[in-house]
């Protein structure tokens, strides 16, 4: 698996966006640790499209701001490089879909970050995903804008989170996908008949949740755990099942 260490500006123009998307930049100062946050984002497999220096394609869009796209489907980011091949093969053909931890896309991009060069990861959700958060925004009174959303499951009454238990600890499930989370708590349901009219989805952005790892210190936040889709799944599957030579 290629590495994020050097850096370079890959191209002063990229396709048009596929879909709705939010700019996000690691901030310096944070609640917890470093490492936590990087651990708990690690688990999470995610496209780019890297050359084979391993930089990532990329954007500026002020005079000391790069963005990059980091994308949570693979076939997103092939139809974005098809786009690219087609509009400028001879930028294109030096990029391929690889899949790298998120945890390593953010820890890398906060390292090479400054002042002077402001990088900024560009996290673009399914578009399936949108629609369903879309709906559940439009269901819960609010209004969806943007970002890659992530589900929560609470409970109407006194507003408290539903846990999974976890190497002997009760963790909160982040889901990435509603169908994932919905077949959740069809389960829970099924246990616990009686949390049924109480279950609620709560939607949050992952921009939004990363921002709160890093400037906020809480045991919510330090008990989270993120649950991949259904296609990060398959990703993480192949990847245990790959010799350690072929990784």
């Amino acid at each position: 698996m290629k590495t994020l260490i050097h850096w370079s500006l890959a191209l002063g123009l990229i396709a048009s966006p596929l879909i709705s998307t939010c700019l996000v930049q690691p901030l310096p100062v944070l609640a917890l640790p470093q490492a936590e946050i990087v651990g708990l984002l690690s688990g999470i497999p995610v496209f780019s499209l890297l050359n084979d220096k391993g930089s990532p394609i990329a954007r500026q869009v002020e005079d000391n701001k790069t963005v990059i796209p980091v994308f949570m489907s693979q076939k997103d980011a092939q139809q974005l490089l098809t786009q690219l091949k087609q509009k400028s093969p001879d930028i294109g053909n030096l990029y391929t879909v690889q899949v790298l931890p998120l945890g390593t896309i953010y820890d890398t991009i906060r390292k090479n970050s400054s002042p002077n060069k402001r990088l900024l990861l560009q996290y673009i959700p399914t578009i399936t995903e949108i629609e369903e958060a879309k709906k559940l925004a439009s269901a819960n009174g609010q209004e969806y804008r943007g970002d890659v959303p992530l589900y929560l499951v609470r409970i109407k009454s006194d507003r408290s989170y539903l846990t999974i238990e976890k190497d002997n600890k009760q963790v909160v499930p982040v889901f990435f996908e509603r169908a994932t989370v919905q077949e959740w708590i069809e389960t829970v349901k099924k246990s616990k008949p009686d949390l049924a009219a109480e279950i609620q989805v709560e939607l949050v952005g992952l921009s939004d949740l990363i921002a709160n790892l890093e400037q906020q210190d809480n045991a919510l936040l330090k008990n989270i755990r993120f649950w991949p889709s259904e296609e990060m799944m398959q990703v993480i599957r192949a990847n245990q099942t790959k010799p350690q030579n072929q990784r």
